[in-house]
């Protein structure tokens, strides 16, 4: 089963968290300054230590052999970045069977270690990513300096090497406006506000994700507690304005989740703007207690695999868009229907 369907805490706020680590192989170039040979080396240093691991079950996939819709849909499942996806000889990733955890190879950095989690899941999340990133710099030659700490190729990432992350969905601070005060508050304390594929990607859905930037001269277990901390905080809001405006748009709200739920349920084309704002509105009624219909499951499947690349893999054609918003409605009215069938089927 895929990561993302377990249930996890604060699954009403917070749908992930996610922690990466950077590391760098000494005495070789950064990426931004290899050539394909230089590359190919790291690649097969990396990917021999990665092989030896007992137990490991993470598969390899090169980058450059792989379709481009195939690269699309990885991103689309944050198991890659925009930058790897660009395939160049030497790019690697290796991702785990329920895809949970990703080390990519040669992307900004030597090693990108990541791994994900339901729900607010920091100290489990790092604990499963230190684990690994201990079996490598033991048997690998990591680039580390007693001053600076783990060296990277952005002086941003250089110190402990650490983004931790979580995507939240914060519909009601978004809908009444508060949003931009919440981004200029969090950036002042040290965090920064993207969409829902990072860096300069838009918010979907009223979905963000949030992440630490100061990683040089603080502990991962500083970075961790204070990180935590501030996204209690933010969840702490989140579940006030929702409580508040509820009670004084009960109507109105209720009457806007189940017409997106009727939107989805059938509607034979789907635009992925607009299905994912139909999808954050199913969700609010989920977390306010009156939407029945459909579950937490159903849509975190649902918002992992409506993008336009895991669509077009889905159905295994090359589709013009119009089609793509067809197959992406189809998808969803499937997922969406199941629960009233089984629900049928017992009555």
């Amino acid at each position: 089963m895929s990561w993302y369907l377990e249930a996890g805490n604060d699954s009403d706020i917070v749908l992930s968290s996610r922690i990466r680590l950077a590391r760098n192989l000494k005495g070789i170039p950064f990426p931004n300054r290899m050539n394909d040979e230089n590359r190919k080396k790291v690649l097969e240093q990396i990917s021999d230590v990665m092989l030896k691991r007992p137990g490991n079950d993470l598969m390899r996939m090169d980058i450059a052999s792989l379709p481009e819709t195939d690269r699309r849909a990885l991103i689309e499942k944050h198991l890659i970045s925009e930058e790897l996806a660009k395939g160049q000889e030497g790019q690697s990733v290796f991702i785990s069977k329920d895809e949970n955890v990703s080390v990519m190879v040669n992307e900004e950095d030597h090693l990108r270690i990541q791994v994900m989690a339901p729900g607010f899941a920091l100290e489990n999340t790092y604990k499963q990513a230190e684990e690994l990133a201990i079996y490598l710099e033991k048997a690998l030659p990591i680039a580390f300096s007693e001053k600076y700490g783990f060296l990277t190729a952005y002086p941003s990432n250089t110190g402990t090497g650490l983004r931790a992350s979580v995507m939240v969905h914060l519909p009601v601070v978004t809908s009444i406006g508060k949003m931009s005060n919440l981004i200029d508050s969090l950036s002042k304390a040290g965090y920064t506000v993207r969409g829902v594929y990072g860096e300069k990607s838009k918010p979907a859905g009223n979905i963000y994700q949030i992440s630490n930037t100061i990683t040089l001269g603080i502990s991962e277990s500083k970075t961790l507690s204070n990180f935590a901390k501030m996204i209690n905080e933010v969840i702490a809001l989140e579940r006030k304005l929702r409580k508040d405006y509820y009670e004084k748009n009960k109507d109105r709200l209720e009457d806007k989740v189940y017409r997106s739920l009727g939107e989805l349920t059938y509607a034979r084309m789907l635009p992925a703007g607009e299905a994912m704002n139909r999808l954050s509105d199913l969700r609010l009624g989920v977390a306010c207690g009156f939407m029945k219909d459909v579950d937490e499951r159903q849509l975190m499947l649902l918002l992992n695999t409506i993008g336009d690349a895991s669509v077009q893999k889905r159905c295994g054609d090359v589709l013009l868009p119009k089609d793509i918003d067809i197959k992406r409605a189809e998808l969803v009215r499937e997922v969406l229907l199941k629960k009233e069938e089984k629900k049928n089927e017992n009555e």
